[in-house]
């Protein structure tokens, strides 16, 4: 019999898809075992008197879930985590395999329902950012390092983003000739597919592009 106590915590307000896709998602790891959780996902696990948590790296910051009662916050600062990253977060934990990387590179329109939507896809995640920087590529290095991009070994310009510590993005760019026009893309590795789902990259690569947007848009300090 559950208590109280062992209950998820369940979000104020109207009831919405995020407030549902949150609950039934904190439900699943409320009643899992959090240790092969953490073995599963590749996060932290400590266990502090009444309760546990898992400390787990997004980008440039740190994300605490505590256990049983589930509660989401940022490692070291009072700012609340936005809903999608609790949820992605969350389906993060309760989807992992504990699959090892497969050192195969795939696009979007390669995974399980992935072909039909691929075209928002990109709309979503490499067209955005091309409609900003344009042919300014370095300034797409430059303020995608500021949100926890690494420069990376693929086409003329990407980046690497270690979303989850067994989820990496790799955004993509060639800058094209007088032949050929400018292209992007974004990739993989294959393991991806046993950590998040199609649904949740879609909404993962959206979301680093947009937060590069929204860095792109900041007065210097």
């Amino acid at each position: 019999m559950s208590s109280e106590k062992n209950s998820p915590v369940i979000k104020p307000g109207v009831q919405n898809n995020y407030e549902t896709a949150w609950n039934e998602a904190a439900g699943k790891l409320s009643h899992s075992d959090i240790k092969d959780i953490a073995r599963k996902s590749g996060v932290k696990f400590v266990n502090e008197k009444d309760a546990s948590w898992l400390i787990l790296p997004f980008l440039n910051r740190e994300i605490k879930v505590s256990h049983p009662q589930i509660n989401i916050a940022y490692a070291r600062s009072a700012e609340e985590v936005p809903l999608w990253l609790q949820i992605l977060t969350l389906h993060y934990l309760i989807t992992a395999k504990g699959t090892p990387l497969s050192g195969n590179d795939i696009t979007f329109k390669q995974l399980d329902g992935g072909l039909a939507y691929y075209p928002t896809f990109q709309k979503r995640s490499i067209k955005i950012i091309e409609k900003v920087f344009g042919d300014d590529l370095e300034g797409f290095i430059e303020t995608g390092e500021k949100i926890g991009g690494t420069p990376a070994d693929y086409g003329d310009y990407s980046l690497s983003f270690k979303a989850f510590p067994k989820v990496e993005i790799f955004f993509i760019f060639w800058k094209g000739d007088d032949e050929f026009p400018r292209e992007g893309n974004v990739v993989f590795d294959s393991s991806i597919a046993d950590y998040l789902s199609a649904e949740d990259i879609a909404v993962l690569c959206n979301m680093i592009a947009v937060m590069i947007l929204k860095k792109s848009y900041e007065k210097p300090s």
